[in-house]
């Protein structure tokens, strides 16, 4: 790989950018772990590979999520849910002690960990906008409250929608699919991309997906946009992703059922303080015995 003019000046900048953002708590990372991530990249290549995707990396912390997290509630799927309304009134409902038959469900199948993010998600809506538990429910109870309590509307709450097959199976897997004449479905993720977005547009039409941030193929690591400006003339997209692939091989990042560039080949930078999506490139969370993560799973 033909590096570009000044890689040396462009290696430190990007780490010397990134310890400030570190100490200053945009990156809620620990410097230790920082660096213990860096120093396994050796040689030129691979320490301006790095510095690339230090560059592109995109971190929204605990404080930025929740932000993320009450704006949604609070306008775009409130304004969604209640199209004649002011925007507190989803909030209102759900911190009151009547029951307006609204439910709020964490995104999580059978096979997810206890760790799975939808939980934490719920956990801290109750905290920032005051909502009760009592309308809060497992997916596996939220049917039942559809045919026998009356419920008319369900709120799928996450964190992250990057393709859209983990939805899709959440959703089939708990048989809402069997009764969407009798309630209407919101799925809100803070952070959702376009190609997940149109997926389910295609396959779950009765589900109104409604996020607070969007991602799109600009964000794609390996993306023209992005390789036009690190690569310089020198690197291609198509060089670049052909280097990192024959390096993840080297390097065992190559999870199952994922793949070296992410769940959906989506090849995203992107992380959350509590969690990074598998839709993100392993080198940044996937943990081998031979390879330190710089981000949490």
């Amino acid at each position: 790989m033909q590096l570009p003019e000044n890689v040396s000046s462009f290696i430190d900048s990007v780490a010397s950018d990134s310890k400030q953002l570190i100490t200053r708590g945009l990156w809620d990372i620990r410097m230790s772990r920082f660096e213990s991530w860096c120093n396994q990249f050796c040689g030129d290549e691979e320490r301006f590979f790095a510095a690339c995707v230090l560059d592109q990396l995109i971190f929204r912390t605990a404080q930025q999520f929740e932000a993320g997290l009450r704006s949604l509630f609070r306008s775009n799927l409130s304004g969604t849910v209640f199209p004649a309304a002011e925007d507190l009134r989803l909030s209102e409902l759900m911190s009151s002690r009547e029951d307006a038959k609204i439910r709020l469900v964490p995104v999580i199948c059978e096979t997810d960990p206890p760790t799975k993010s939808g939980p934490l998600v719920l956990r801290r809506l109750q905290r920032i906008l005051q909502v009760s538990s009592k309308w809060m429910c497992w997916p596996w109870q939220a049917t039942d409250s559809i045919r026998d309590n009356g419920v008319s509307v369900v709120i799928f709450v996450d964190d992250f929608l990057g393709s859209g097959a983990q939805f899709e199976r959440f959703f089939t897997q708990w048989g809402f699919n069997q009764h969407t004449d009798a309630a209407k479905y919101f799925y809100a993720p803070v952070v959702a991309h376009e190609q997940g977005l149109k997926y389910l547009g295609g396959v779950l039409p009765d589900v109104c997906v409604v996020p607070a941030e969007r991602l799109g193929d600009s964000h794609a690591f390996f993306s023209k946009e992005v390789w036009d400006r690190l690569g310089r003339g020198r690197i291609s997209e198509t060089d670049a992703r052909e280097w990192y692939a024959e390096f993840a091989r080297q390097k065992n990042l190559e999870p199952s059922n994922v793949g070296i560039f992410g769940y959906g080949d989506l090849a995203l930078t992107f992380g959350f303080g509590h969690s990074t999506p598998n839709n993100s490139l392993p080198i940044l969370w996937y943990e081998t015995a031979a390879w330190q993560p710089l981000l949490e799973r």
